[in-house]
């Protein structure tokens, strides 16, 4: 299949149009021979990016000749120099010796991060003949290919399989094509039980989704504007956000539907049954416009109520308590706050702090490192716990409606794996722990990012909490040693 001006058109690949997921191999060879090299290989996993990588590298037809392998080793050498960073980091990554060999690599969320600027710098070089990724690469990455390769018309999300967006279609197709080099990108999408070109052309038709404000009333936004403003204040800028305008619209629209209903009610001709039936439809959509119209300074009040009830909010301005609170620029900020406030982090040791911060820090659905035993004692996440539980029953005192809720979850595996992280001397001897777990490196990268993110905002409280803000301090300083150091 190929992309070409919005429009989807078939083609046989290889001379075969098959129903099975197309091997990259095949996918290689073919692009090769058609001149349509580089390439970026869409994958909708992890995994199958790591897999293709394995495959080609094992595979005698994927390799490239002595004197190109020669110019990406030696593009290696200069990065490792340039960015300071120990040789043996690069050079015994399990992808090492088959982006050596045939100029491919694979570049996902999972990969540390350092991996992932190499194979950017190299592919953005001319280097690479195919970098393989999921869909994290379409958006976050400006570097172009000659030829896309789309592999399925949806993608893993948080709730399971969804189908692309035109939106994210765009973004993927979009990186065809090198200025000054290419006169046409081209892509391309393989046949496959998951890749129906019947879908992704009518994906490729769609206008672009309409833009939505990202804004919602949570904690640490409310505490932050509190900071300089009075409650009266916050009203007024949230009736004024465009959460709130795109509201209003939406409810202009409810009404106008509920108008029409009423006039169709007063045909005569109807029988009184669907007059009822429209009278009753014309109602409902305007209370439903009435709740959307108020709906954002409705989810304020909660939270105002909501913090009010915790002691952030004293009348129109923070409390004592809210005022330090408000110094957590972060998402855990009631989280953080209120374990300070119960004394969880009293009297700890900066590994026990740092192992309490790290395990409401990680993702649920992660993998962490679990070989070992958990360095945080269990009396220590049950006062977190604790902490956490005071949080979530004042939002069970809460009105119905709500526009943040609680959802941090307590990972003892988080903490072990950062930890142990604090623990090695190096990141050499820490990363063979996590391949024996398979823990994938980015995710604990990030977990450790995540980390240290809450514990330079913890380190912000010196005048009202100083030894605790000391020790997060030498545990964030001990996190970010090279490779994770910006």
């Amino acid at each position: 299949m190929a992309v070409a001006g919005g429009v989807v058109r078939e083609f046989e690949l290889g001379g075969v149009m098959r129903r099975q997921e197309y091997p990259i191999t095949k996918v290689l060879n073919i692009l090769a021979e058609n001149n349509l090299l580089p390439a970026i290989l869409f994958r909708t996993s992890r995994k199958q990016c790591d897999s293709d990588v394995e495959v080609v590298g094992s595979s005698r037809i994927g390799k490239v000749d002595p004197e190109q392998s020669a110019a990406i080793e030696s593009m290696v050498e200069k990065f490792i120099a340039r960015h300071n960073v120990d040789p043996e980091v690069i050079t015994t990554h399990p992808h090492y010796n088959p982006l050596i060999k045939t100029a491919v690599g694979a570049h996902h969320a999972g990969q540390l991060l350092l991996w992932r600027l190499l194979l950017e710098e190299l592919m953005s070089a001319g280097k690479l003949r195919m970098l393989v990724a999921t869909s994290t690469v379409a958006a976050g990455v400006d570097f172009p290919a000659r030829t896309v390769v789309i592999t399925a018309h949806s993608k893993r999300g948080s709730d399971g399989f969804a189908v692309l967006t035109s939106s994210e279609l765009q973004q993927m197709s979009g990186r065809a094509g090198r200025r000054g080099k290419d006169n046409v990108g081209i892509c391309l999408i393989t046949p496959g039980l998951f890749s129906d070109a019947r879908v992704l052309s009518e994906v490729a038709d769609r206008p672009p989704e309409p833009l939505r404000s990202a804004y919602f009333a949570s904690p640490s936004t409310a505490l932050n504007l509190l900071k300089h403003r009075t409650v009266t204040d916050l009203r007024f800028t949230v009736e004024r956000s465009l959460a709130a305008f795109q509201d209003r619209e939406r409810a202009s629209e409810l009404r106008s539907q509920a108008d029409l209903y009423v006039r169709q009610s007063q045909d005569l001709t109807m029988s009184e049954g669907a007059r009822k039936r429209l009278a009753k439809r014309s109602r409902q959509l305007l209370r439903d416009a009435e709740v959307l119209e108020n709906s954002q300074l409705s989810l304020l009040e909660v939270l105002l109520e909501k913090l009010r009830r915790l002691g952030y909010l004293e009348g129109e301005r923070l409390s004592e308590k809210g005022s330090w609170a408000a110094e957590l620029c972060t998402s855990l900020v009631l989280e953080l706050a209120e374990a300070i406030s119960f004394g969880v982090f009293d009297d700890l040791s900066v590994d026990e702090l740092v192992g309490l911060v790290a395990s409401i820090s990680g993702d649920e659905h992660r993998r962490y490192y679990n070989l070992s035993a958990c360095p945080i004692s269990k009396d220590l996440f049950k006062d977190l716990q604790q902490a956490l539980d005071h949080l979530k029953l004042s939002e069970a005192q809460a009105p119905t409606v709500s526009g943040y809720s609680s959802q941090v979850v307590i990972l003892p595996e988080a903490a072990t794996t950062v930890v142990g992280w604090m623990r090695s001397e190096t990141w050499l001897e820490f990363v063979g722990l996590l391949r024996l777990a398979g823990v994938a490196e980015g995710d604990v990268a990030r977990l450790v990012s995540q980390t240290a993110d809450h514990l330079n905002q913890i380190a912000r409280l010196t005048l009202t909490h100083s030894e605790i803000a000391r020790k997060a301090e030498q545990g964030r300083e001990l996190l970010l040693r090279p490779p994770l150091a910006e």
